[in-house]
């Protein structure tokens, strides 16, 4: 959810006078057809009543299910409210250093010594440092589409042969006593690997692409979101061997006409919301009818949140700490993890944003030890610093 989705209008405190303050013009109120969450603890001891926005109806039948976590509360220390450099703590899980590999690329580094080249797949034109290595080529790929991953066709690239030719003779697939990979030479040895690595992943993604081809659900939305959701479940329906899929929906960066006036129910915020839910419904929705749902778990972030306070042209400006969805199938769900912040003025931080209590370094380590296997005496290599607090959290 890039660009800082505003958390306080998405799970709301409809009920908490500070909040409807806040936000005279921007706030989502009782009539507005909220969504009940039910009582939700409270950083104070006490609790607060939390509705999920009007226009999440799906996620709102999962919370119901039983299959949906919502996490409050959801930080780091001395937060940073720049975009870019907010999403590079969160995709190295360094925060407040200048580290240069991710999280999920140490995680690879730690555990995945000999994977195939697609254990994570990106839907984007550029990798996010998120899974980045400093151990060498990380065994994951990056592509808009499925279906133009590849080769270029030999008559746009203006050469006598075709491409693949020329790196199988680079790479050394075609030797008869080795792989070809020169060992003494670090800088070719890893454009060796690297091209490797994209030759395989090209023939396997397109495999599983063409095997899950057939969709189950017909009504996806016709959004950048939607369609890369959909591109995720037929690979996963067509067989790939994949840990990790990363898709992004732009756009909640709200300074202004987050809400249309003072209707809450139309503008920027509702329609993202919406094009979300209808997003993330369809794909669960198509893998329980593909029978692969209990194998998955979705994790929502976003670099931040946004203020307590509205500003002055229906928005909100950038803040510090937010509400994070964990759906899937083995998720106990229907339940809040974490502390709902204190909205009082004395309480928030960064000019107006709301505290942390849950550690976004937990979040992850919860998943890659509850859900795939991570042995705890491993996690020092994967997060060489943590948090205070690190005790997995039990939504899994």
């Amino acid at each position: 959810m890039g660009g800082g989705n505003d958390s306080l209008n998405t799970v709301i405190p409809f009920q908490n006078e500070i909040y409807l303050g806040a936000r005279p013009n921007i706030s989502l109120r009782e009539e507005h057809g909220l969504l009940d969450l039910g009582q939700a603890s409270n950083i104070l001891g006490t609790t607060d009543t939390l509705a999920l926005h009007p226009n999440m109806t799906n996620l709102h039948q999962l919370w119901q299910e039983g299959q949906m976590a919502i996490v409050n509360g959801v930080g780091y220390p001395n937060p940073n409210l720049s975009h870019f450099t907010s999403f590079d703590y969160l995709h190295t899980a360094m925060p407040n250093t200048n580290a240069i590999d991710g999280w999920v690329g140490r995680y690879f580094d730690s555990q995945c010594s000999g994977c195939d080249a697609t254990q994570a797949i990106e839907l984007a034109r550029t990798q996010t440092r998120a899974f980045a290595s400093s151990g060498g080529v990380s065994p994951s790929v990056t592509f808009s589409d499925p279906d133009s991953y590849g080769w270029k066709a030999l008559e746009t690239t203006g050469r006598d042969v075709p491409l693949e030719q020329l790196y199988r003779e680079l790479v050394g697939l075609d030797h008869i006593v080795d792989d070809g990979i020169d060992l003494k030479n670090d800088a070719l040895s890893y454009v060796q690997r690297s091209t490797h690595n994209a030759m395989i992943s090209a023939r396997t993604v397109h495999e599983a692409n063409e095997n899950g081809a057939e969709l189950l659900v017909e009504d996806w939305p016709d959004t950048s979101l939607g369609r890369d959701l959909q591109r995720i479940a037929r690979l996963i329906k067509g067989g790939m061997d994949t840990s990790i899929y990363y898709a992004h929906q732009n756009g909640y960066d709200t300074h202004n006409n987050q809400t249309s006036g003072d209707n809450p129910l139309s503008g920027k915020h509702f329609n993202l919301l919406g094009n979300f839910d209808q997003s993330v419904g369809a794909l669960i929705q198509e893998l329980k009818l593909a029978g692969v749902w209990d194998r998955v778990v979705i994790m929502t972030i976003s670099e931040f949140g946004r203020k307590v306070i509205e500003n002055g042209s229906s928005g909100t400006d950038h803040g510090a700490a937010e509400s994070i969805f964990v759906m899937g199938g083995g998720v106990q769900g229907g339940q809040f993890y974490g502390d709902f912040p204190d909205l009082a003025e004395d309480a928030r931080v960064k000019r107006d944003s709301l505290d942390f209590n849950v550690d976004f370094r937990t979040v992850y380590r919860s998943i890659l030890q509850n859900w795939m296997g991570v042995p705890p005496e491993s996690m020092a290599d994967i997060f060489p610093l943590q948090p205070s607090n690190f005790s997995p959290l039990s939504f899994i």
